[in-house]
């Protein structure tokens, strides 16, 4: 990437009129003024983000649903709507997270917070074929591949919610280890409860993705 501030340095530079020192130095200026707003205007744009690829992703999931173009096809036509709302409340919790995560703690993000959002958002972009899959056939290999997805959307949520607040907790050492810690009660929280559901939707898998929107964290 081309560094202005270098040009200063060059022979370059001391060649040049004082007007034209003058519009060098005024240009410096606005990139620096440009670069200290960067993180504001990141966090805007994943807002932003965020909220039409999660959009988009609830629009594909209600788009699943067929209609019932005979009596005997009804059951499963209220069946795949149960199982979109279902969808609809996890995808939605997911987007009130990171809500209140852009909020209250989130306020100057970097490259690897976005970077961290994006994968949360390309995970949960596969909730639609999980549905989808669950729609057609509700069996325990389905659901057990929809809690897979959900397990990894989780872990990759509590990244954004850490590496998002990391310059906040630079401020505090003490919000720093409880930050660490909560972070980490949180992963094992979510790997024991999602085992807990992919186990159970073994057994019974119309009960385990009732449960996920039940026990989501």
């Amino acid at each position: 990437m081309f560094k202005l501030h270098n040009v200063f340095d060059s022979r370059h530079y001391r060649r040049l009129s004082s007007v034209q020192k003058e519009e060098l130095k005024e240009a410096r200026d606005k990139v620096h003024q440009a670069q200290q707003k960067e993180p504001e205007r990141l966090r805007e744009h994943l807002e932003t983000f965020n909220d039409a690829v999660i959009a988009i992703i609830i629009t594909i999931i209600v788009l699943q649903i067929q209609p019932a173009f005979k009596a005997s096809q009804y059951l499963e036509f209220l069946g795949n709507i149960v199982i979109f709302i279902i969808a609809f409340f996890i995808i939605a919790d997911f987007w009130y997270d990171l809500h209140i995560a852009f909020s209250y703690f989130i306020f100057k993000p970097d490259k690897i917070t976005a970077i961290c959002d994006f994968c949360l958002l390309a995970t949960l972009s596969l909730l639609p074929v999980m549905t989808k899959w669950i729609m057609m056939r509700d069996s325990a290999f389905a659901v057990t591949n929809f809690g897979i997805v959900y397990f990894i959307a989780q872990i990759l949520k509590v990244f954004v919610q850490y590496f998002g607040a990391k310059p906040l907790m630079r401020s505090s050492q003490v919000m720093n280890i409880m930050m660490v810690k909560t972070s980490v009660h949180r992963i094992i929280l979510v790997f024991l409860l999602t085992l807990f559901l992919i186990l159970l939707s073994l057994v019974v898998p119309k009960v385990a993705m009732f449960l996920f929107h039940l026990f989501h964290f």
